[in-house]
């Protein structure tokens, strides 16, 4: 293993970028990430600039959960001691010599990480918070000391969680009569998130991500990665198939949206991926969006019910059935079951510039992110269009704009000309919010 405080280059931030991390604030603080490191990355070079980058997510008020690997290290441990195993990363049978060897090999790499996290300030505790239970016979074959999580206490990582320290989950554990076996790190981390609900499920591996033919990696939605995992495997390479399974497993639940993959060998990958639009590893997203959908004239009179609501709480601006529908190209709705639970629509300003408004979710799913997912899509939308800047006008929701979306505060006279001068007559005197696209 290489020494651990070995560092690549000196890190230089210039004011944009701390500019377009600023950005993302508001919408991370607080947010849960569970990131998984291969063995490989936590002996390589880099490793000391991937605990940087933990150091910057920490400092920002984001959680992180650690899971490690810890296969190049039994690979190089079984090597140097003449010892042949039966499997380097828990998913095959397990025999006694290659337990008992991944049972040093584990608390070594431990080790390693908290001396990497000592060395910046960081807190960090290896939790043994993992109940195990063997997988048992699969198809006429035993595995041996081959294990899977029976119980994960996501109450103790959470209260490690508030008291500011980095739980650091091992992928070897016990079962409740202390027998000790090997769990994969991949579907160790999966199974975390999901129980964290945590907000983003991060693999840090030794590969590029998933390009599937293309020259660089790519956001996928989940039912596309599915397809090319269940119809095209030998597409994706056999190193990364056991994340994306995992990944996926995850993101079918109700609470985790993203997964990525990353080039853990990349200098500054983690915040790279999360701060910049482009980002250089693989996104994995749950596609929410397939919900969402452009209006019809047909969802006219629906739209005119559910804005009549918030008018009149003052919350939206009314709006006559006639005017709905003579712009219903502008409205998306969101429709689940069969019925439309929210509205938004997306107004050219003119000047490069777009207006996301008439936002309102039905009472009954208030609390449940939708309001957030369609401000996102109308984002995702004026991007794609080509607008440059995204303003909303609002006299009630402004947390909601700032702390959540991350739209800044701005003086109305920011406004398109044509906008400033309808916003004048209205009277309304809404704040004011932008988001540079």
């Amino acid at each position: 293993m290489e020494k651990a405080g070995t560092d690549i280059r000196k890190v230089t931030i210039k004011a944009s970028d701390l500019r377009g991390i600023l950005e993302y604030v508001p919408i991370y603080r607080g947010q849960t990430f569970v990131i998984a490191l291969d063995g490989a990355i936590i002996a390589g070079a880099n490793f000391a600039n991937v605990v940087t980058d933990i150091a910057v997510l920490r400092s920002l008020g984001i959680n992180v959960a650690l899971v490690h690997g810890i296969g190049r290290q039994l690979v190089d441990g079984a090597r140097e001691r003449g010892i042949a195993i039966s499997d380097v990363h828990g998913e095959k049978p397990v025999d006694d010599a290659t337990i008992s060897l991944s049972r040093k090999i584990s608390g070594f790499v431990a080790q390693a990480i908290a001396d990497a996290f000592s060395a910046r300030d960081l807190r960090c505790v290896s939790a043994n918070v993992v109940r195990a239970t063997e997988v048992g016979i699969i198809s006429g074959v035993n595995y041996l000391n081959a294990g899977k999580p029976e119980k994960i206490d996501f109450k103790a990582i959470s209260d490690l969680l508030s008291l500011g320290m980095v739980p650091v989950l091992s992928p070897v554990a016990v079962n409740r009569h202390g027998r000790v076996f090997r769990l994969n790190s991949d579907a160790l981390a999966s199974e975390v998130a999901e129980g964290l609900r945590a907000t983003k499920l991060i693999y840090l591996t030794s590969s590029s991500g998933i390009l599937a033919g293309n020259p660089h990696p790519k956001a996928f939605p989940v039912e596309e990665l599915r397809g090319l995992v269940e119809n095209s495997p030998e597409s994706i390479k056999p190193e990364l198939l056991s994340k994306c399974r995992c990944a996926l497993k995850a993101l079918d639940g109700a609470h985790t949206r993203r997964a990525h993959i990353l080039d853990g060998g990349e200098f500054a990958c983690l915040l790279t991926e999360l701060f910049e639009k482009v980002g250089c590893g693989t996104m994995i997203y749950a596609d929410e969006y397939q919900k969402i959908r452009r209006a019809t004239p047909d969802d006219a009179n629906a739209i005119y019910h559910i804005s009549m609501v918030s008018a009149r709480t003052q919350n939206l601006v009314y709006r006559p059935l006639g005017e709905i529908r003579e712009n219903i190209s502008s409205y998306f709705v969101y429709e689940l079951d069969s019925s439309i639970i929210a509205i938004v629509s997306l107004l050219d300003l003119g000047e490069g510039a777009a207006e996301l408004a008439s936002l309102h979710v039905q009472p009954f799913y208030q609390g449940n992110d939708v309001g957030t997912r369609m401000a996102e899509f109308i984002e995702r939308e004026a991007r794609r269009t080509g607008f440059k800047r995204l303003f909303c006008l609002s006299t009630k929701s402004a947390p909601f704009f700032t702390d959540v979306c991350g739209f800044a505060e701005v003086s109305p006279e920011k406004l398109p000309k044509a906008r400033l001068e309808k916003y004048v007559a209205g009277g309304r005197h809404s704040k004011v919010f932008v988001k540079d696209l």
